[in-house]
């Protein structure tokens, strides 16, 4: 009985948290709470649960907002090979090729210049030259391309340029209409006619023009007469009449 008593000041505590109660026990033994006081009573001071120690308020601290990073565009805006230029035909240059590169804006500090022909590093370019004169190069095609590094870090690369070195010779004559050798010129004095004559100059008089068909009058030729035979003579008569 006294347990269950317990159980329903227990659950009737937070109505009366922070007020008095009065608590006594009558001859039965039954106990009593009141808020008013009563003779015998005894004074109960109610809690709304066991104290502990206040929570702080939760704080929110907002998360800082994320650095947005642009795309990382080209360092350069312009860094190409100018010359030679693409599927460009280099004849007869004894094989001097010179490559001309175009960088901007200018070369940062710590950035160096690596130059490939034919997929392989040209070892004597200056990693900070923008020019390079190759010579005695074999004929036939080949590829060149351009490398911006940093620190062993590749930058930015050119587009690969492909060319083609050619050379005459009599070993290996220049094939294709493209390569066929001029013409001779002319002697002086031995120039190709570049008016047709006109009419006058191959007959010596103007021409009759026909009213009704606007054309020249066509005139046949006189006929071609063949000289005549000169005439047999007669042969002598022969006879008594004739004395002979």
């Amino acid at each position: 009985m006294r347990t269950a008593l317990y159980v329903l000041l227990a659950l009737a505590a937070p109505a009366f948290a922070g007020q008095t109660v009065y608590k006594w026990v009558d001859e039965k033994g039954v106990t009593h709470f009141s808020d008013q006081p009563t003779a015998g009573a005894e004074k109960v001071e109610m809690s709304g649960g066991v104290n502990r120690p206040a929570s702080p308020p939760p704080t929110y601290a907002p998360s800082a907002p994320q650095e947005t990073q642009a795309k990382a565009g080209p360092a350069y805006s312009r860094f190409v090979i100018v010359s030679p230029q693409q599927d460009q035909s280099i004849v007869n240059t004894g094989g001097n090729v010179t490559v001309q590169l175009a960088v901007s804006p200018s070369m940062s500090r710590g950035h160096s210049v690596a130059l490939y022909l034919d997929g392989a590093p040209v070892s004597d370019f200056n990693p900070s030259a923008e020019s390079y004169e190759f010579s005695n190069m074999p004929r036939g095609t080949h590829t060149v391309k351009a490398v911006i590094t940093a620190s062993g870090r590749t930058i930015q690369e050119t587009p690969v340029v492909t060319f083609h070195v050619r050379q005459e010779s009599a070993a290996q004559p220049p094939v294709g209409p493209a390569m066929r050798s001029k013409p001779p010129k002319r002697a002086a004095g031995n120039k190709l006619a570049t008016k047709q004559p006109s009419y006058a100059a191959l007959n010596g008089s103007k021409a009759a023009m026909d009213p009704r068909t606007n054309l020249p009058v066509r005139t046949k030729p006189a006929p071609v007469v063949p000289p005549k035979a000169p005439a047999k003579p007669k042969p002598a008569p022969v006879g008594p009449n004739t004395g002979k």
